[in-house]
């Protein structure tokens, strides 16, 4: 009986070194293909439906539809994970530096990846109205002034990794209105001052006729040097050139959310906890025969 255990109890522990090893190994190379490591990549735009892709630091016009996608020439590790955002803001200047205290109007996210390259982020409903700012980064920060700061000019330059942005618009709309409800209050006070002056106009033409009505007309001639000085009026219509602040210059290159890909895509052909439950068995079994092995040769010592 002995014999027959010995025989079997080191082919016993040789099944659990045949069941754990290719197991471990497994995981091993399983680890090293995919990898365990997430690089930053760049990050290319488009405003018009994808015709023309743009890596520039700064946007010409406002807006507020932007197709992004990871570069083709890029290639991010498996599970890896990199998000995008489009914000909209209402300011008090066309200018980053008069920008003043900017409102916040809606935003858009979402997360690129190897197996999702390109998205559209749109706040087309959230358009500024009058003076404002659009900026495309590389967080899914919501830049509100409660989840995350506003921008303000000029310490607080948020989000700090911008892609690209926009400053310009024109003056709100409510400033004109007030203009005409000022035109109809002097609308009422020069028909008492026409009622005065034919009065007044009724003597200087019967004195003035004979005359005085020739001085005026020698008087027209010599006015017309002063039409001569059209050059002040050409050099008031040529303001000094005002220097514009371009405001922060985005960059492409977008951090991922982690360093370490993501556990659910990391692993295509293996489960971590049957890799674990199976390594274990075979580890019992190996413990088992290397124990039943060490019995044996002991009680064949003292018979």
């Amino acid at each position: 009986m002995y014999r027959s255990l010995r025989r079997s109890l080191p082919a016993l522990a040789a099944v659990g070194i045949a069941v754990t090893s290719p197991v471990v190994l497994a995981g091993t190379a399983q680890a090293t293909a995919h990898g365990s490591h997430c690089d930053s990549v760049s990050v290319q735009y488009s405003v018009d439906n994808g015709a023309h892709w743009k890596e520039d630091g700064r946007l010409s016009e406002p807006s507020t539809k932007i197709q992004v996608r990871l570069d083709p020439k890029s290639k991010p590790a498996e599970g890896c994970e990199y998000k995008v955002s489009l914000a909209s803001y209402n300011t008090e200047g066309p200018t980053w530096a008069k920008s003043g205290t900017q409102t916040f109007l809606g935003w858009d996210t979402t997360v690129l990846s190897g197996d999702k390259r390109q998205a559209t982020l749109d706040v087309s409903k959230y358009a500024p109205t009058c003076f404002g700012q659009i900026d495309l980064y590389g967080t899914d920060k919501k830049h509100d002034g409660v989840s995350a700061p506003l921008p303000k000019y000029p310490n607080a330059v948020f989000p700090k990794d911008l892609i690209t942005a926009w400053n310009g618009g024109k003056p709100c709309k409510p400033t004109p209105t007030t203009s005409p409800t000022a035109t109809v209050t002097p609308s009422t006070s020069p028909s008492p001052t026409a009622t005065v002056s034919p009065t007044a106009t009724v003597t200087p033409t019967t004195s003035a006729s004979p005359s005085a009505s020739v001085s005026p007309s020698a008087t027209p001639t010599t006015s017309a040097t002063p039409t001569t000085s059209a050059t002040p009026s050409t050099s008031s219509s040529a303001p000094a050139p005002v220097p514009t602040d371009a405001g922060p210059v985005g960059s492409p290159t977008v951090a991922p959310v982690s360093t370490t890909p993501s556990e659910n895509l990391a692993s295509t052909g293996g489960n971590s906890s049957q890799t674990i439950a199976i390594s274990a068995g075979g580890a019992a079994l190996l413990a088992l025969g290397g124990g039943a092995v060490f019995l044996s040769r002991r009680r064949a010592r003292r018979s």
